[in-house]
C-alpha cells in the first residue's frame, strides 16, 4: 500500500498496541499505524510521506505536522515508543533531535525540529534491520 495525498488529522493512539485501556474501554487510534504512537493535534503531510505495507508490516516515512512542541513530542516519544514494543537504541536531545527505536526486525527513527510557526515536525522513519 502507498499512501500520498495532504494533510490528513489523526486521531491519537497512545493507549496500548492492542486496542483497550485498562478500564476496557477501546482506546482511539489511527488504524493504519498499529505499531507507533501518534499524538494528538497532529495531521499527516502526506505529501512528504510514503508508506509501503500496512499493519505491523510497514516500512516508510511519515511526516507529521504537531501543535506540540518539540519538546514535548520528544517526551511523548520517549514515553509511549517503550508501550508498543519499542526499544531505545538511542537519542541525540537538541536543536534537532533525533531518536532511534527497534523492535523486532524493524528499525524506527524519529526526527524532531521546530515548526515554521508553532508546534513541531515529526519525521518518523521505519525500515527493516540490516
Amino acid at each position: 500500500m502507498l499512501c500520498r495525498s495532504s494533510g490528513t488529522n489523526l486521531i491519537p493512539n497512545t493507549g496500548s498496541p492492542s486496542g483497550e485501556s485498562k478500564g476496557g474501554q477501546p482506546v482511539p487510534s489511527f488504524t493504519q499505524f498499529t505499531d507507533i504512537p501518534m499524538p494528538s493535534n497532529s495531521s499527516l503531510d502526506m505529501d512528504r510521506s510514503i508508506i509501503f505495507g500496512a499493519s505491523d508490516a510497514w516500512h516508510g516515512r511519515l511526516v507529521l505536522n504537531s501543535g506540540g512542541t518539540q519538546a514535548q513530542m520528544y517526551d511523548f516519544y520517549e514515553r509511549e515508543m517503550p508501550n508498543f514494543g519499542w526499544s531505545k537504541v538511542t537519542v541525540v536531545r537538541a536543536d534537532i533531535s533525533v531518536m532511534v527505536y527497534d523492535r523486532e526486525n524493524r528499525v524506527a527513527t524519529i526526527k524532531l525540529s521546530g515548526g515554521s510557526f508553532a508546534g513541531s515536525v515529526v519525521d518518523v522513519t521505519v525500515s527493516p534491520k540490516g
